[in-house]
């Protein structure tokens, strides 16, 4: 098959291409690599020896018919104007990186482009990507994208204006899930005699079953709840204390999170003007 790049093996491009590779979507031998810390990914190397590195950015773009730029958003552009010229006439851009719209990318580059917000959770095969493919690309290799992407758990198509609250709801979660989780163990741990580690083996295994059970037998969250909460019971008494005060955690949550999505694109839109 063509050969496919990633531009910057960062944390969210190194996870990304590893739970590529680790569940199958294709093959090392197939992979381009360019990073600017080649020291750091010796461990890398060593579990995926067919991976070929590149000496530039440069040299990549040319062999390249699917590429990934996987750099943070301030270096997008850097990084899009430095291989333009040597791209490939048929290559399919893909872009990681939040922050920047395709209106932006398309200043530089107004070919075949697509955009996707991949997650943490991709390296476990348990994830959401969110995905966006330009007009020029092609049902067949919008089909390709989306085909590798599955590998990882569940694909959505969205449109742009959902990218935002989107991504705040997939790839910011684990953070969000992990602070609350952190919270909930300390809370225990002041009423307890358990360990650290005893409580976050007893949160972790029960935040896990939850949500196998919520996917798996195809449970709403109401139900569950109900199913849990019996009337007058010791779960109502909390779910009271949970229903006044986190509506107001998660609105202000997500005001801060959607603020700051907008002064990450003001921010670009002066960069890509």
């Amino acid at each position: 098959m063509d050969k496919l790049g990633f531009i910057g093996l960062g944390s969210m491009g190194g996870v990304l291409l590893k739970g590529l590779l680790d569940h199958g979507a294709f093959s090392q031998k197939d992979v381009l690599v360019s990073t600017r810390t080649k020291e750091k990914i010796k461990d890398f190397m060593a579990r995926f020896p067919e991976v070929k590195i590149m000496d530039s950015n440069i040299e990549l773009a040319k062999e390249s018919r699917t590429l990934f730029v996987c750099v943070k958003t301030g270096d997008v552009r850097n990084v899009l104007l430095e291989i333009k010229p040597h791209l490939r006439t048929d290559v399919h851009l893909i872009i990681i990186t939040g922050g920047l719209t395709i209106k932006n990318i398309a200043k530089i580059f107004n070919g075949k482009l697509t955009k996707i917000i991949p997650s943490i959770t991709c390296e476990v095969g348990e994830s959401v990507t969110l995905v966006l493919h330009y007009p020029l690309v092609t049902d067949q290799e919008a089909s390709r994208v989306e085909k590798w992407l599955s590998c990882l758990g569940l694909v959505m198509v969205i449109d742009e204006d959902h990218f935002d609250i989107g991504t705040d709801l997939t790839s910011c979660a684990p953070a969000f899930w992990a602070s609350i989780l952190r919270h909930f163990v300390q809370a225990g741990l002041k009423h307890s005699r358990f360990s650290q580690q005893e409580a976050e083996e007893m949160v972790l295994m029960t935040f896990l079953g939850t949500a196998k059970l919520l996917q798996e037998k195809k449970m709403g969250l109401n139900e569950l709840i109900a199913r849990v909460a019996t009337k007058g019971g010791i779960t109502e008494e909390g779910l009271k204390v949970l229903d006044e005060h986190l509506p107001f955690v998660f609105d202000e949550l997500l005001e801060a999170t959607l603020n700051k999505h907008q002064i990450v694109k003001s921010s670009m839109d002066r960069l890509f003007a």
